[in-house]
């Protein structure tokens, strides 16, 4: 070894317990959120398997939530694999340097034992209790015979002879290139006392000098490990082969960062003693640049937290070896986080999408339940509008039919005869002089040519009668078409019935359409041609006509004059009578049928609603609040608890000079007693950490679960820190103008939540929050859901509570209750309670007389404008309540009255 080097391993072991206390801490951090991370993959696992057992979603919809194979196998290889430093360099002796000054011990033999030009086998190096060396050819394991070299006493550096490929060792190749001829080695496996190492730990050390692709070297020395790739550089420059593999690299794997360090060249007769300047280094660099593994711009300053971030870590290179012990453990530690935070997002992914299904499931289904029973009821309405508006215009309208079919005999009758005279009649026997030869044939061509007369006439009578109807059919029956379609798409695939769908169309075509525009459809008339043809037997044949024109049209013109045009309106009025009568108490007895089986689907969504609120959504949002607290600690720490600011009844609030990147936070520490606590914070959090940054609504940072504190579990919430509540200012009194503007900043905070469908549900002073400027901040959203997501639950404080909240039913305007009696506060500028209530000597006293109408009392300072708003905001019928938007017109109005004219 050089002088320097020596000084390197004398400084190196001078600090190598320090420096195996923090490796091993390292390991042991990621090892201990790779169970967390395991735990949290089971458990999402068990509550997917839920929904997907218990239909909660769409199959669609569930294969969106479900993790992917390939992140399902990485998380789940994360903690079921060792960490693997894997250990490249230009030459052998490179990373033989490295390990050695790795391990503080000789352990790899090193130049000039080991040649350049020597064929180096792959070496994976192991924790062990007993010190021994095998190979490992493709899976088996096999004891190489070194003379008994394995015991511990034997050596202390591996000998030559393990480490140089030798063809008689390496009996039993494992071809891996059948177009190559190339083959893959045996693995020498060096198992040894090394409490660096570990079980979660080993070192694997690339072959050098084998003509092996680099994916077939990447494939081997990945096999079962989490692999971190250090690439030693004890060259002046790296040479075409070097970044070629480099290049190769990259192509292989896109998103492997790798450690670059450098390391100063040794002295030896083969490579004489080099200048030492800074050239190697700043070359080295700019080498690295151009490959795009090393950046201009430190990693420390990229937003790790977003997504591409999480998937491309940087590389980056140390410069003089391990002798700056804190970058090397710097960069382990992103590495391992980095791995850490990619498992956890997918999750936090996956988490995020089933709760945003849910919002938006939740919403169809409320949306479905108001609107179903609407239709059914406008569609029984309405066609029964539609059939009394039909049978009076059947009643009513045969003069204009006999008109029709008057007008349809004028157009036709001259050209219909023609058509007549010209009819070919097939199938009969003609005589010299083209009469028939029997009575059959008469009647026969009598038949041919009555049946092309009606054909035709009906032909022409249809078309005037469908002109005629067709605007009843989109006055009348277009909206009531598009709303059976709706009941019937709504219906879920094992629900729908095809015949009963086909069975409504059939009714909307027979009754409504009047669809008798073609021949094929011509039964409609069924009774009428009958009754032509036999008022066209009556007719007498004494002699046996010539079957010519003259005939043709003599048959002809009689059909058409002996046709009675009032008998046949009268006909056909009563036969669309009968027939729209007939469909209508057909379709009395389907929609029927179609209301039963929509009231068993409603019931099946509602069950289904309320278990996606209450069961699902608080399980789902309790895996999130997990995995992105997980998150958050990898990436942060443990937040430090500064002095106590307040206390509650499951939480104390923490004063906390920085986490995050960001400074003066407060931490609210919860430790949720039971499951339904910690379903309320998981919706808190999630419902607060969705909302986007906003003046008017406290900025939540990020949360962190401590796992350390092994009695209790306690969530810690990081929030922005404002300067005091409101309950704290109206304590020392504030002027009237800055209550009107705080009162404007609650309302406009409101606003903002409802835009976003939420509700917020505890309206109080202690959760409006004022900045140094006294503007106020909403905070506290324990109790704040999707309006679509409430179950209905009793939350709130008590005499902040609209009375509908007791009856299970009610929606976003109890936070305009809630605002009245705020404002009322605001007004009197205290805290003291109304004395309307003040007397009630518990909260169920209080709760009967609010909801018996009993609201706070009118104190003699209040201006008209102000109690307007507050008896409005207050109102028992939440109809009656102003919309928000109303009220802040109001409070404009009283602010800007405060304002002194200049």
């Amino acid at each position: 070894m050089t002088d320097k080097f020596k000084t390197s391993i004398t400084n190196t072991n001078s600090n190598s317990s320090l420096f195996t206390q923090e490796f091993a801490k390292i390991i042991r951090r990621y090892k201990r959120f790779c169970v967390y991370i395991k735990r949290l993959l089971e458990e999402t696992n068990r509550s997917y398997n839920e929904i997907n057992d218990k239909r909660v979603l769409v199959s669609e919809k569930f294969s969106e939530i479900k993790l992917s194979e390939v992140n399902r196998e990485f998380i789940e290889n994360l903690s079921s694999r060792p960490v693997a430093l894997i250990i490249c360099s230009q030459t052998y002796n490179g990373k033989a340097r490295f390990v050695n000054e790795l391990l503080n011990e000789t352990l790899l033999p090193e130049s000039p034992i080991i040649k350049n030009n020597d064929i180096v086998r792959m070496i994976r190096i192991k924790h062990h209790v007993t010190t021994g060396v095998g190979l490992n050819i493709s899976g088996s394991f096999e004891l190489v015979d070194t003379g008994g070299v394995q015991t511990a006493a034997s050596w202390s550096t591996v000998p030559r002879e393990d480490i140089i490929v030798n063809d008689e060792k390496d009996c039993r190749p494992h071809r891996i290139d059948e177009d190559n001829d190339q083959y893959e080695t045996a693995l020498l496996e060096i198992r040894k006392p090394l409490i660096l190492l570990g079980n979660d730990l080993q070192i694997l050390i690339t072959p050098s000098n084998q003509k092996l692709h680099i994916k077939q070297i990447y494939s081997q020395i990945t096999e079962g490990t989490t692999p971190i790739f250090v690439y030693i550089i004890d060259q002046k420059k790296l040479s075409d082969n070097d970044l070629e593999d480099l290049r190769l690299f990259r192509t292989v794997t896109t998103n492997e960062p790798i450690l670059f360090i450098r390391i100063d060249q040794k002295n030896s007769p083969d490579n004489p003693s080099l200048n030492i300047d800074e050239t190697p280094c700043v070359q080295i660099f700019k080498q690295l640049f151009d490959l795009g593994f090393v950046s201009l711009v430190p990693t420390e300053s990229c937003d790790e937290t977003s997504e591409a971030s999480s998937t491309q870590f940087q590389s980056d290179i140390i410069d003089n070896g391990l002798s700056n012990f804190p970058l090397f453990l710097n960069y382990i530690r992103k590495h391992l986080d980095r791995l850490a935070i990619r498992a956890v997002s997918n999750l936090q992914c996956s988490q995020e999408l089933c709760l945003d299904i849910f919002n938006d499931s939740a919403f169809e289904m409320a949306r479905d339940m108001l609107i179903t029973p609407k239709r059914l009821n406008y569609t029984r309405e309405k066609e029964k509008e539609l059939y009394e508006s039909l049978i009076s215009l059947t009643n009513s309208k045969q003069n204009e039919i006999q008109k029709l079919i008057l007008e349809a005999i004028g157009e036709i009758q001259e050209r219909l005869i023609d058509q007549a005279c010209s009819l070919e009649i097939s199938g009969i026997e003609l005589t010299d002089q083209l009469t028939v030869k029997t009575t059959r044939d008469l009647k026969k061509c009598t038949n041919v040519i009555q049946d092309f007369v009606l054909e035709r006439f009906n032909k022409a009578i249809a078309e005037k009668l469908v002109c005629s109807v067709s605007i009843l059919h989109e006055d009348y029956v277009g909206t009531l078409t598009r709303c059976l379609s709706n009941l019937e798409r709504n219906q879920d695939d094992d629900d729908r019935s095809t015949s009963a769908s086909e069975a409504l169309q059939e009714i909307l075509q027979s009754a409504y359409q009047v669809n008798i525009s073609v021949p094929t459809n011509s039964n409609f008339f069924k009774i009428l041609i009958d009754k032509m043809k036999e008022l066209f037997r009556t007719f007498s044949w004494s002699n046996c006509p010539r079957i010519d024109p003259d005939f043709k049209r003599s048959v002809a013109s009689t059909i058409l004059q002996n046709l009675s045009e009032a008998k046949l309106a009268k006909g056909v009025c009563a036969q669309l009578n009968d027939r729209i009568r007939m469909s209508h108490e057909n379709f009395d007895t389907l929609l029927k049928q179609l209301e039963h089986r929509h009231s068993d689907r409603l019931k099946s969504t509602e069950d289904k609603q309320q278990r996606v609120r209450k069961e699902f959504t608080p399980k789902i949002a309790r895996h999130l609040l997990e995995s992105t607290s997980l998150k958050d600690l990898i990436e942060y720490g443990l937040p430090k608890l500064g002095r106590e600011l307040g206390r509650g009844q499951y939480g104390v609030v923490y004063e906390c000079e920085s986490w995050a990147n960001q400074r003066l936070c407060v931490l609210k520490s919860v430790v949720p007693p039971d499951d339904r606590h910690w379903n309320d914070l998981a919706l808190e959090f999630h419902y607060l950490r969705r909302i986007p940054e906003h003046p008017r609504v406290v900025k939540l940072i990020g949360s962190v679960i401590d796992y350390s504190n092994r009695d209790q579990t306690p969530v810690l919430l990081v929030m922005e820190r404002l300067k005091r509540d409101l309950h704290a200012a109206l304590k020392h009194k504030l002027p009237f103008q800055t209550r009107i503007q705080i009162s404007l900043d609650v309302i406009e905070g409101l606003r903002y939540l409802h835009g976003l469908g939420l509700v917020h549900r505890d309206i109080k002073l202690k959760n409006v929050l004022l900045d140094s400027f006294d503007h106020a901040r909403l905070t506290d959203l324990g109790f704040c859901k999707p309006e679509v997501m409430m179950s209905g639950s009793l939350v709130g404080t008590p005499i902040h509570m609209a009375p509908e909240l007791f009856t299970s039913k009610y929606d976003h305007t109890v936070d305009i209750y809630a605002f009245g009696i705020l404002f009322w506060y605001i007004c009197s500028n205290c805290v003291k309670l109304p004395s309307n209530f003040d007397i009630c000597p518990s909260k169920d006293v209080l709760w009967s007389r609010v909801k018996q109408g009993v609201r706070p009392e009118r104190l003699s300072f209040f201006t008209d404008e102000c109690w307007e708003i507050m008896i409005k905001c207050w109102q028992p019928q939440p109809s009656r309540r102003p919309y928000l938007g109303e009220v802040q017109e109001k409070l404009e109005d009283i602010f800007s009255k405060t304002i002194p004219n200049v």
